[in-house]
């Protein structure tokens, strides 16, 4: 963009363009960073010049020269016990960073704004209360404005005030002409905050907006910027660059294209903004909040549920056709896009402390439970009360004396049974993946005894070759060998060290090659030492009453199912772990007809008269771990009739840096670096080798918590120290100096 002054009509247009809750916040949080770059006096007490170098040196060196590590203590924890002991200057500055890094986050409740910046006050020999205006500053509700800025900025507190600590101790290095310069021009103080050490992109960001709100975007991500502006380059005739400049420059630029053509203000993800660079969003509504995993088309599920404390609000639930929860200082749940958020908004006083079940129950009750799911209503730990069809999505209804997020539920059955056992004492649980619990329950609440699990309905979503290059880190090349190396023999092995997603692989190579997300032409199995032919196929099992009765095992029925549906349409059964069961054992006489030329041919069974074939449209994909000494080497009958496909960490696949991108962690960054060495020295070791080298999972996105420096923290003390011990048992020299190398990364 130009740096030529915009003439009067497009500036105010511009400025009109933003909108106004969010200039808000800008314009509170201006008067720190005013004092920041300018008289270096505190906001919170005016007496004292906190904004000094000596000030921040201290500061930093506080958290950066004392880090503590572990998980036993959270981050407001640890800053307590860094900020013991220091003088009013430091505790101060360190109060009013807190305030410009947690003044923003729009998620977070008022009250939890305010007890972190009155937790660090408390360090002060002499108290101090927050003063006005910043006391009605920090009073906004919660979801009215401001940034989400993911779970990477909210574990961060320490490296955010290592950053700006930095950056205030080089402001006041600058010349006078220099921080003169820097004030009057956004790009001339983008560039000295770049300068001032070691980037941290998302504080930076947001401080760029508080002093600039008519240049920069209330963005925290490197990525989401770039994101944004490449998508829509084509207003303004094409990208100027990738620096960070250049990225905002666009920004700025774009944005004054569409305040031309989009009436009123708009975030870059405004309903009507957001379509015109997410080609996503175009095709379709906003998908519900749904867990990071493989999203495909979702079984019915099945939940226990307490209307209130001994079902206390039953009898207004049942005639009404309702479910509800309370946890009524919530606001209405759709406007907490994590669970990290709903936990901020719950711990008012900023202790750290994590209700997992309530945090879990208002999540899942939002974002996980779907029309058509099974809800059985209890009373305490003994009694069910009721059954019930889901028929509605969650909303909230704050007009309602108590029990705000609320759901419609068509209750088919009302009454009193006997809970099979002791009931969990949960607000609600996903029983669903507990067959015979929920069978029990179907038995005795509709004498169903065999429930039916099926799949929401609706069109299944496609999925190919670039969809499974997206999830998988793996090369379009290698990719490509694999499927043709499955079609051929019909069966593959992925094998590989732990890590490197070969049970993720497996199922998001199925559906590629089907073209489609279809759950119902997928079996998962896993084998083990005690696995048995009567378990894979078919056998004699004991019944109630003493006897035997003939059972069918699940690759006898999954061949039945491949065989009645059309010979085109693949199926595919995976084996986890295939290498930990006795081969000839399991599979017995199927040695011989999974074999991909002796398809339809058929042999006489072991405990039936009549004969077996496997269809041609089954494929076999097993899974085996490299680096286990436990287990023996592949029956060698079984080697000739697989494809074998060796799975090796992706950290340099497209799908990887990708993430490393969207994450924009520089902890992440330095840890991958410290891994791929570590994969060099395992892999020249001739005690251990290619297969024992550390696979990118360990490293990937979570599914099941939030990604931040405490799970990487995590993923190096319980998964990788501990591997690399037991990799170098007899060196422990070696071992102590990697682990020490690791920590290093994330300290």
């Amino acid at each position: 963009m130009s740096d030529q002054p915009l003439d009067p009509a497009a500036d105010a247009e511009l400025k009109a363009s933003r909108p106004a809750p969010d200039l808000a916040i800008a314009e509170e949080a201006g008067e720190v960073i005013a004092h920041m770059l300018g008289d270096g006096k505190s906001v919170i007490d005016p007496s004292t010049m906190i904004w000094t170098a000596e000030a921040a040196e201290d500061l930093r060196a506080r958290i950066g020269d004392n880090p503590i590590i572990g998980t036993d203590q959270g981050q407001w924890e640890k800053l307590d016990q860094q900020l013991g002991g220091a003088a009013r200057e430091v505790v101060l500055l360190a109060a009013e960073l807190v305030f410009l890094r947690e003044h923003p986050l729009r998620s977070a409740r008022p009250e939890t704004r305010r007890a972190h910046v009155e937790r660090v006050l408390s360090q002060l020999d002499s108290p101090t209360t927050i003063p006005e205006p910043m006391s009605t500053w920090l009073s906004r509700p919660a979801g009215t404005a401001g940034f989400e800025p993911g779970s990477w900025y909210n574990g961060a507190l320490w490296r955010h005030l290592i950053w700006a600590s930095t950056f205030v101790r080089h402001w006041n290095d600058l010349s006078d002409d220099e921080r003169e310069a820097a004030r009057t021009d956004p790009w001339e103080l983008q560039r000295v905050m770049l300068n001032s050490g070691s980037d941290r992109s998302d504080f930076r960001h947001m401080l760029e907006y508080f002093a600039r709100p008519d240049t920069f975007e209330p963005i925290t991500s490197k990525p989401m910027k770039a994101r944004i502006r490449d998508g829509l380059a084509s207003k303004i005739g094409g990208t100027t660059g990738n620096t960070a400049a250049a990225i905002d420059r666009d920004l700025l630029a774009i944005r004054a294209v569409i305040a031309r053509e989009f009436e009123g203000s708009f975030q870059f993800w405004t309903p009507g903004v957001a379509e015109l660079w997410d080609g996503s969003l175009a095709q379709s509504a906003p998908p519900v909040a749904q867990s990071t995993d493989l999203a495909e088309p979702r079984p019915r599920h099945y939940w226990l549920y307490s209307p209130g404390p001994q079902a206390s609000e039953w009898d207004e639930f049942a005639s009404k056709n309702i479910m509800a929860i309370g946890w009524d200082d919530l606001d209405d749940l759709a406007t907490y896009p994590s669970r990290e958020a709903i936990r901020r908004a719950l711990d008012v006083e900023g202790t750290g402390a994590s209700p997992r079940n309530d945090v879990l129950a208002a999540w899942q009750f939002q974002n996980e439970i779907a029309v058509g799911d099974i809800v059985y209503a209890k009373r305490g730990r003994r009694e069910i009360v009721g059954r019930g069809e889901v028929s509605s999505d969650a909303r909230f209804e704050p007009d309602r004396a108590t029990y705000h997020h609320v759901r419609s539920v068509k209750w088919t059955h009302v009454g009193s049974w006997g809970h099979p056992g002791d009931a969990v004492t949960k607000t609600l649980t996903d029983i669903t993946t507990y067959h015979d619990y929920v069978e029990k329950h179907e038995a005795l609440v509709t004498d169903d005894v065999e429930p039916e699990l099926p799949v929401t309905p609706g069109p299944l979503t496609s999925y190919d070759k670039e969809a499974f290059l997206n999830e998988v880190y793996l090369s379009e090349e290698r990719y490509e060998r694999l499927t043709s190396l499955l079609a051929r023999k019909k069966n593959v092995i992925l094998a590989g060290p732990p890590g490197v997603g070969k049970t993720f692989a497996a199922k998001r190579l199925a559906y590629s090659m089907m073209g489609v997300k279809d759950p119902s032409r997928v079996q998962t199995v896993q084998f083990h030492q005690s696995y048995s032919y009567e378990d894979f196929m078919m056998g004699y099992r004991p019944t109630e009453t003493g006897g035997f009765t003939l059972s069918e095992g699940p690759f006898y029925r999954f061949c039945d199912e491949a065989r009645a549906d059309d010979s085109d349409r693949p199926y595919f059964f995976i084996i986890d772990e295939i290498n930990r069961g006795n081969i000839s054992k399991i599979f017995g006489e199927l040695l011989m007809l999974i074999e991909a030329d002796k398809r339809e041919q058929e042999l006489r069974l072991l405990y039936k008269r009549e004969t077996l074939s496997v269809p041609p449209n089954v494929h076999i994909i097993g899974m085996m771990n490299t680096a286990d000494r436990g287990l023996a080497v592949l029956d060698y009958a079984l080697r000739r009739r697989f494809g074998f496909f060796e799975m090796t960490p992706g950290f340099e696949s497209a799908g990887f840096i990708r993430w490393l991108q969207e994450a924009d962690n520089p902890t992440l960054d330095d840890l991958v670096k410290v891994v791929t060495s570590l994969n060099q020295t395992i892999a020249d070791d001739p005690a251990l080798g290619q297969g024992f080298v550390i696979g990118h999972s360990f490293l990937a996105r979570p599914s099941n918590s939030d990604a931040n420096e405490a799970w990487l923290l995590s993923v190096v003390d319980d998964e990788l120290t501990p591997l690399i011990h037991e990799y170098w048992f007899d060196e422990p020299a070696k071992s102590e100096e990697w682990s020490a190398r690791l920590r290093a990364a994330v300290a």
